[in-house]
């Protein structure tokens, strides 16, 4: 019995080792296990038109979505969204909870402490100021000492903390620098602060966030206009959690090769096309 003992154990173990491997756990690769389950979770924003919303239907609907299912399609398989909010997605260890954020999100270097992006980047944007029809903000100038609504947790808000350099971002990326004497008013996600400028909400007139929101609060009726130039561009990639279980190594890999197909084929352009009115699938800076 004493030398039967150790055969037994090894044997249990290695069954274990097999269940746990079948189950997912225990280790393995991302995109293996995406293929076998034939389904690609996303992270997503649901209030961020026109890259991510839901129609009248419920439905996922945008560009980020579109993106999405072309990259699950790529792969062969589904896509499946999930809605966590931004400061969990940026701040990594998702537990396995989704495999890929297709958000918008641009490559920083703080979040490449915990992120793994795919390369190249799907699109960009420029970071655009917008203000309420009757604030009297019309220059950059005018937002010196101003409360100014963003995202929290976004770049917009970094960038107005005066850590453009924590972005990681070519410095040809930036073509202003950050208004002087403001106060952050940071709120769940950018479209909330056209939102709340046309609720009625009164401590802040001014906001920072994506050209592509402001266009679509002014096609949405929203009573904003655009202050100044964009002060600084974007790059938005597909990111994965680097502290994953599984390996996501191979998944970034493929991924990035998928968008880069995108590019040369033209797919990213038509969808830019689509929801934007315009390319920004071509890096401002190249």
């Amino acid at each position: 019995m004493k030398r039967l003992i150790p055969v037994l154990l090894v044997l249990l173990a290695g069954v274990l080792a097999v269940a746990g491997c079948a189950s997912g756990g225990g280790g393995g690769d991302l995109l293996s296990d995406i293929e076998e389950r034939g389904i690609l979770r996303v992270s997503t924003d649901p209030n961020y038109e026109p890259q991510s919303f839901l129609d009248a239907n419920g439905e996922f609907v945008g560009f980020d979505i579109d993106v999405a299912r072309e990259i699950a399609k790529r792969l062969g398989v589904e896509a499946e969204f999930v809605t966590p909010d931004w400061d969990i997605i940026t701040a990594g260890n998702w537990a396995g909870q989704w495999d890929i954020s297709v958000g918008s999100m641009t490559v920083t270097t703080a979040r490449q402490q915990v992120l793994d992006f795919a390369s190249p980047p799907y699109y960009y944007t420029p970071a655009q100021f917008a203000a309420a029809d009757n604030s009297g903000i019309e220059t950059l100038e005018d937002i010196n000492g101003k409360p100014v609504c963003v995202g929290v947790s976004t770049t917009y808000e970094t960038w107005l903390n005066g850590a453009a350099a924590d972005l990681g971002l070519p410095a040809e990326s930036f073509y202003a620098d950050p208004p002087a004497d403001i106060t952050i008013v940071p709120l769940p996600t950018d479209a909330e602060c056209p939102q709340s400028i046309q609720a009625g909400r009164e401590d802040f007139q001014v906001f920072l966030t994506s050209n592509t929101v402001v266009q679509a609060a002014i096609d949405g009726g929203v009573p904003i206009h655009r202050v100044g130039s964009p002060v600084f561009s974007e790059d938005l990639a597909a990111a994965f959690d680097k502290s994953s279980e599984l390996d996501v190594t191979t998944a970034v890999q493929r991924v990035g090769e998928i968008i880069q197909e995108m590019h040369d084929d033209g797919t990213l352009r038509e969808l830019s096309l689509k929801w934007f009115d315009s390319d920004l699938s071509a890096s401002p800076t190249q």
